[in-house]
């Protein structure tokens, strides 16, 4: 895995992603595959919630040649394009072959209808087995309770989305568990493309990395503008990434020296020492734990040098916390791995603190319940959550929201207390919408109070800050 403008992409070929797609579809995990071109990579780069998306997802394939270039440009070159419109026939044709079930969700019902006849007489054996085109509007409106039912009854084993990024991403990754489908992909286009809705790029201009320059050229008045910002966001982006890439740091000889291993420190937490030059050549000196199970302590003082696939590495430990449910918090970094974490704008992805003993007080607060309920005026109940809130928490967030709905007597509005959250991702948001919902129909209300500049951004995101209103009372003592 390399970190490349931001994000993480897995070096992997187009069979290789076939060979993963093929083995998922056999599973019952609900797993996500993220294609990310450099629309994608621009619309992410300051997306705290779809850079967590694609961080977290199962693999990141690298659907555009600029990218690949790049990565080449920066030490680390990715093997090929892995681009969504090719995978998708390949996929359907995997689908044939072991007579899966194919769920298509996105776009209008007509292309939906004249896809399905066209790929089921393409791949014989394969079986459209549910179709949805969802209404226009922001995603957690959708009656995602209702779609997931169907998409589970379907008994589909690949979903493929088609409502254009990142709409497709978000909801995969706020429901890709609940649908009840092993693998879940969103892809575009793809279908426009299988009915000739649209029409791809000469095969030339596929492999030369012009096809951006053909889709342009079909539909000016929409992409010019597009593309045009994606050039600007890719100049600067690659010019701020070479230089984090130069940095360099002498680490002073009085340090304490440490071995590159994992050391309990503390019951709670495990501890990692990474040091020296993290790069392509060698990354001995960035360790990862085989099992994660307290939070992880990682003290980067000591790296003196960090290219794209170090912070791959890191992007890696970031993973396998979040797998695990574990958090991470970096332990005083060097200014060289502080300012490469900067620069590829993963600060969201980790708590970054400047010693150890204020780690240690992070994780012995995180350790406290992770909302407490204060009894307020008569019909009002006030929950108040301290920690962020994604979907390592959701679970917990919704039974202490569930619980507050239905234990409190006559209760007519739900505040939710958003003071000590750092950040909330969609899949949270959407947890809030069916408390809000939940309120609605017992003809209450869910408001939200002191919500942080961080959170109110994401809302506002997703189009929801009309929807979940702000408590303007005062707060319980």
């Amino acid at each position: 895995m390399t970190v490349l403008l931001g994000l993480p992409f897995h070096d992997i070929t187009l069979e290789e992603t076939l060979d993963y797609c093929e083995h998922a579809m056999k599973g019952e995990t609900g797993r996500y595959i993220v294609t990310a071109n450099v629309d994608f990579t621009t619309q992410a780069y300051e997306d705290e919630d779809l850079k967590k998306i694609v961080f977290f997802a199962d693999r990141v394939v690298c659907d555009g040649m600029p990218l690949v270039w790049l990565s080449r440009l920066f030490g680390y070159p990715l093997r090929e394009r892995v681009a969504g419109s090719d995978m998708v026939p390949r996929l359907l044709e995997i689908c044939g072959r072991e007579k899966h079930g194919v769920y298509f969700f996105g776009t209008d019902m007509n292309t939906l209808e004249d896809a399905r006849l066209i790929v089921e007489e393409r791949y014989p054996g394969l079986r459209v087995v549910g179709m949805d085109s969802p209404p226009f509007g922001a995603v957690i409106e959708w009656d995602n309770d209702a779609l997931c039912e169907r998409m589970r009854e379907s008994g589909a084993q690949l979903l493929l989305a088609c409502l254009g990024c990142p709409k497709q991403e978000r909801w995969i990754y706020a429901h890709h568990r609940e649908s009840g489908i092993p693998l879940s992909i969103g892809v575009g286009a793809s279908l426009d493309f299988i009915t000739g809705k649209q029409k791809r790029a000469p095969k030339w201009m596929q492999k030369t990395g012009l096809e951006w320059f053909w889709r342009m050229s079909s539909s000016p008045s929409r992409l010019v503008a597009r593309y045009g910002k994606d050039l600007v966001f890719l100049a600067k982006a690659s010019v701020r990434q070479a230089l984090s890439q130069r940095r360099r740091e002498t680490i002073a000889e009085n340090l304490p020296v440490a071995e590159p291993q994992e050391m309990p420190t503390y019951p709670a937490v495990m501890r990692l020492i990474w040091s020296g030059d993290l790069q392509k050549s060698s990354l001995d000196g960035a360790p990862l734990p085989e099992v994660i199970d307290s939070p992880v302590l990682l003290d980067a003082s000591r790296v003196s040098f960090t290219d794209s696939s170090g912070l791959g590495q890191l992007a890696q430990l970031v993973r396998r916390c979040r797998t695990a449910g574990k958090p991470l918090l970096v332990v005083n970094p060097s200014h060289v791995f502080r300012g490469a974490i900067s620069d590829s704008q993963m600060n969201s992805l980790f708590e970054v603190v400047d010693s150890e003993a204020v780690a240690l007080a992070w994780v012995a607060a995180q350790k406290k319940l992770g909302a407490t309920r204060k009894p307020v005026a008569e019909g009002i109940a006030w929950v108040a959550f301290n920690r962020p809130l994604d979907a390592i928490y959701h679970d917990e967030m919704m039974a202490v929201l569930d619980s507050a709905i239905a234990n409190t007597p006559g209760l007519k509005t739900l505040v939710v207390d958003l003071h000590e959250v750092g950040f909330i991702d969609s899949r949270a948001v959407g947890g809030l919408i069916r408390a809000w919902k939940s309120m609605t129909a017992k003809g209450g209300t869910l408001l939200l109070a002191r919500a942080t500049p961080q959170v109110r951004e994401i809302i506002a995101l997703l189009r929801l800050d009309k929807v979940l209103g702000e408590w303007k009372g005062e707060k319980p003592e």
